[in-house]
C-alpha cells in the first residue's frame, strides 16, 4: 500500500539519505533548520513498506511552489511523482508553481507530462560545478 503523509521529524535523517543519492545539491539537508521552523513549508514522504521519496513545497493561500521531488532510483519512473503531483493538486490551490534546471530533461518531461506549461526562464538559477545554470519556470493551472 503507497501512503503520502506529513513527515514526522524523526523520518527527516531518512529523507537526508535519500535526497544525497539523488541529487548533486542538497536542498534539504542545508535547510532543514529554516524548513522546520517555516509555516507554510510542507515536507511530505511517500512509503510503501519503507519511505521511497519525498516532496518539500511552499503551500501559501491558494498557491504552491513544489521545492524539491526526490523518489529513490529503483522507485523512479514508476509513477510514484505523479502520485505526489497528484496529491497536492487535491489541495484547495489555484496553481503550483516551480523550477527545475535546463538540462533536466527528465524532469521537465514528468511535469509536462502532469499538465504543467513553461512559462519563462531564471537565468543562472542554479549554481554549477563551474558556472551558473538556467531553471526553466514551470506553472500549473487549474
Amino acid at each position: 500500500m503507497i501512503k503520502i503523509t506529513s513527515v514526522k521529524k524523526n523520518e527527516y535523517f531518512s529523507l537526508m539519505k535519500i535526497e544525497e543519492s539523488i541529487f548533486e545539491k542538497h536542498v534539504f539537508t542545508d535547510k532543514l533548520k529554516t524548513y522546520f521552523n517555516e509555516g507554510p513549508i510542507k515536507i511530505w514522504k511517500i512509503s510503501t513498506t519503507k519511505i521511497i521519496g519525498f516532496v518539500i513545497f511552499y503551500h501559501i493561500q491558494d498557491e504552491v511552489e513544489i521545492i524539491q521531488i526526490g523518489i529513490i532510483k529503483p522507485y523512479q519512473r514508476k509513477n510514484y511523482g505523479t502520485l505526489i503531483i497528484n496529491k497536492i493538486k487535491k489541495l484547495n490551490i489555484k496553481k503550483i508553481f516551480l523550477e527545475v534546471s535546463v538540462k533536466n530533461s527528465k524532469a521537465i518531461n514528468f511535469y509536462l507530462k502532469n499538465g504543467f506549461k513553461k512559462i519563462g526562464i531564471r537565468e543562472g538559477y542554479y549554481e554549477g560545478s563551474k558556472y551558473k545554470i538556467d531553471a526553466l519556470r514551470l506553472l500549473f493551472e487549474f
